[in-house]
C-alpha cells in the first residue's frame, strides 16, 4: 500500500523523541496505535526501521537515513501549506498585465507599485503592446487595458473609465496661452490625427466636418504619446486623452483645454471564458481608486477631468 502523511507523521515523531509513549502523547493518540502505524510504514516500505531490544524500538541506519528524507519532504508540504495561506490571504499569486502605452505609463503603472507593496509575494508579468486584445484573447494574460473597444467573441470588453480630451500645441504656438481651444482655432492647422480605422479618429473627424472647419491631416499615429511626440518638436497639433501630458511636465508642449467635449473611454479586458481571479480584481478595485484619485488633484484648467464607467454599463 502507498504510504501515507500519518505513517510519516508518526515516524518523524518518534525519531525525534526517541520514545513511543511521546510521540503518542505529541499525536495525542494511544500508545498501541503508534506501535500499529510504524509496523505498518515498515510493512509497507519492506524496509526493517527498527530493532525490538526489551520493549523499546531501536531505530537502525535505515531509518536514520529515512528520517533525514522525511524531515526534507515535510518541510517542503510545511511550505506548500503556507503557500497556500499566502494565496488564501492574497499575499501570493500571479498577475498577468497587458495594456495600451497611454494608460499602461501612467495610472497602471501607479497601481502596480501600490499594489506589489500590498501583496508582496505576487509575481507580475507587465507590458506595453498594441496588441492587447490578442493577448487577452489567446490567455497570455489576465487582463487588458485600452481606450479601443474590441468586440470578439472571445473577450469580455468592459468601459473602465472616461477621460476628456485635450487640445496640445507647440508652445512657441498662437494657441498656446488660450485656456479654451475650438474647432474653429485650428481651422487649416497641421493636424497630427490617429490611424483611419480608430475610433477616435472617426469621432474627431466627424466633429470637425459637422463644424465645417477643413484641416490639414499629413500624419496619423498610432497613440497620444507618438501625436505630442510630434507635436513638441513642432510638425503640428492634435487632440489627444489627457493621462500623458498630465503626468509629465513637457516644456515644448502647451495643452488646452478642447470645446465641445470628446470623451475617450478606456476600457478593461478580460477573457470571456475565465473567471477574473481574486487577485485580477483586486487589482482592478485598486485602479479604479487611482484613477479617483488622479481625478481629484487640484486642476486649475480642468485638464483631468475623468470618470469612472457606472457598473450598470457592464
Amino acid at each position: 500500500m502507498p504510504i501515507t502523511h500519518r505513517q510519516l507523521e508518526a515516524f518523524r515523531m518518534f525519531m525525534e523523541t526517541g520514545s513511543v509513549t511521546a510521540a503518542a502523547e505529541r499525536m495525542r493518540v494511544t500508545q498501541p496505535a503508534v506501535s500499529k502505524i510504524l509496523a505498518g510504514l515498515e510493512m509497507d516500505l519492506k524496509l526493517q526501521l527498527f530493532i525490538r531490544e526489551k520493549k523499546r524500538l531501536v531505530p537502525t541506519d535505515e531509518a536514520e537515513l529515512l528520517h533525514q528524507e522525511v524531515l526534507r519532504i515535510m518541510s517542503s508540504l510545511v511550505e506548500v501549506e503556507n503557500f497556500a495561506d499566502d494565496l488564501r490571504n492574497l499575499r501570493a499569486g500571479e498577475l498577468r498585465i497587458a495594456t495600451a502605452a497611454s494608460v499602461g505609463q501612467t495610472l497602471i503603472a501607479d497601481t502596480i507599485a501600490h499594489f506589489s507593496a500590498q501583496h508582496p509575494k505576487t509575481r507580475m508579468l507587465f507590458y506595453i503592446t498594441s496588441g492587447v486584445g490578442h493577448s487577452v484573447m489567446t490567455q497570455q494574460v489576465d487582463i487588458g487595458f485600452s481606450f479601443l473597444r474590441f468586440q470578439h467573441p472571445l473577450l469580455n470588453t468592459q468601459p473602465l473609465f472616461y477621460s476628456r480630451a485635450v487640445c496640445v500645441v507647440p508652445a512657441s504656438h498662437r494657441l498656446a496661452e488660450k485656456n479654451v481651444v475650438s474647432p474653429e482655432d485650428l481651422r487649416d492647422e497641421q493636424f497630427i490625427s490617429f490611424m483611419r480605422d480608430s475610433r477616435m479618429r472617426h469621432i474627431i473627424d466627424a466633429l470637425f466636418e459637422s463644424r465645417g472647419v477643413a484641416r490639414q491631416t499629413q500624419y496619423d499615429v498610432y497613440s497620444s504619446g507618438e501625436a505630442c511626440a510630434l507635436v513638441e518638436r513642432g510638425v503640428g497639433v492634435s487632440i489627444v486623452e489627457p493621462l500623458g501630458v498630465a503626468y509629465r511636465q513637457q516644456p515644448g508642449l502647451a495643452v488646452c483645454r478642447f470645446e465641445p467635449p470628446i470623451h475617450f473611454t478606456f476600457n478593461v479586458l478580460l477573457p470571456r471564458f475565465k473567471k477574473a481571479s481574486r487577485l485580477t480584481n483586486h487589482f482592478v478595485a485598486d485602479l479604479k481608486a487611482r484613477i479617483v484619485q488622479f481625478g481629484n488633484v487640484d486642476d486649475p484648467k480642468g485638464l483631468r477631468e475623468i470618470e469612472l464607467a457606472d457598473e450598470t454599463e457592464k
